[in-house]
């Protein structure tokens, strides 16, 4: 028994001496509780920009647009029709409901009257909560208007010209993830060669530090346009996947991208004084970009005080910019803004890469 007390001591030391364990079996789960229930406990107080166009002033149009106006989760804007397809294909609603002129008038009839809604497929929350609603509402009003069969039905139309599926909105967002991985984590091999005395050594020989720099950088790219062309070939040939834009701007975006998350994972480096030290840090900030970016929830379920957080992450801007590219989507921010904060962090990272790197 008394072997067994110090063998249970002995583990217990040893696990304690690792911090990486202490991370991944304590703090990591206590993240993700507080990460998932700050998004998904306000949960019922989610409201999305829906617009609203109604051109007829017949009553039932009239009573539709009530009905409507009085779901909580909407928040309406009324306005006109080129103006609120505008707005929807900058990313400022989630959907636009439009009520035709003859609406009243064919229902008076007795024919079917039809509602036209117009949404962006690339917004989840379009597809998996939005229109639900806006069906129920319809079905609802149906029914008030008591005949059978049913006398509205609901055109649903897209943004975009081809009929687009959700992996074909899923692959841009694996890929923007992937960048960010192989970006920070290419810190790993710095911190390694640093903690054996690589890099000390190597400073000694006649090799210049900028040129050992340079060619890691260099082959990071090369594995970066060959990792988005693998994940773009599979897409393609497995799945289908459409590519809508310009492939010159995706690698152009990709290479962007990778440099900016390359910066960001020396920077890192510079905090971690061993590989079992190196992982928290790492992991520390890789998570939070992953489910904090609006890659995997839509921007509606962030809480209002996480949305600066979700503003400032670089990820946010990166995944924006390929969904545009790639599928077309509609816009978080515009090409120019996501450049320009990608390119912020580039800068900001590696200046601080420069002035904290540690060669020994």
């Amino acid at each position: 028994m008394k072997a067994f007390r110090r063998l249970v001591v002995s583990e217990f030391k040893q696990f304690v001496r690792e911090r990486s364990a202490l991370f991944w079996t304590f703090a990591f789960p206590v993240f993700f509780i507080l990460v998932f229930g700050a998004i998904f406990s306000g949960e019922d107080n989610v409201t999305f920009d829906v617009g609203l166009v109604v051109q007829d002033d017949s009553t039932p149009a009239q009573g539709l647009s009530v009905a409507l106006k009085q779901m909580p989760a909407f928040k309406l804007h009324i306005g006109e029709r080129d103006a609120e397809l505008q707005a929807l294909k900058e990313g400022d609603r989630r959907a636009v409901i439009v009520i035709p002129p003859d609406f009243g008038v064919t229902l008076s009839r007795g024919d079917r009257g039809s509602v036209d809604v117009y949404y962006d497929p690339a917004q989840t929350s379009s597809a998996q909560v939005v229109l639900p609603i806006i069906r129920r509402v319809v079905d609802e009003f149906d029914r008030v208007l008591g005949q059978a069969p049913s006398l509205i039905e609901l055109n649903e139309e897209t943004l975009q010209a081809q009929n687009l599926r959700s992996i074909d909105y899923l692959v841009p967002g694996i890929l923007a993830m992937a960048l960010m991985q192989l970006g920070i984590f290419a810190a790993m091999p710095l911190i390694v060669q640093r903690e054996n005395r690589v890099l000390k050594r190597l400073g000694a020989t006649p090799l210049r530090r900028s040129t050992m720099v340079m060619s890691i950088v260099a082959f990071r790219l090369l594995v970066a346009l060959g990792q988005a062309t693998v994940i773009i070939l599979v897409a393609r040939l497995v799945f289908h996947v459409p590519m809508l834009g310009s492939w010159l701007s995706l690698a152009g975006l990709i290479v962007l991208g990778t440099l900016t998350f390359l910066a960001m994972g020396y920077m890192l480096s510079s905090f971690a004084k061993t590989e079992e030290t190196a992982v928290p840090i790492l992991m520390a900030v890789q998570f939070p970009m992953m489910f904090l970016s609006g890659i995997f929830f839509p921007v509606e379920f962030m809480p209002d005080f996480m949305r600066p957080i979700m503003a400032a992450m670089p990820l946010t801007y990166l995944g924006d910019s390929l969904r545009q590219i790639m599928v077309e989507s509609s816009a978080l921010h515009s090409h120019l803004t996501n450049i320009a904060v990608l390119g912020g962090w580039l800068l900001v990272c590696l200046t601080a890469a420069v002035r904290l790197f540690r060669w020994e």
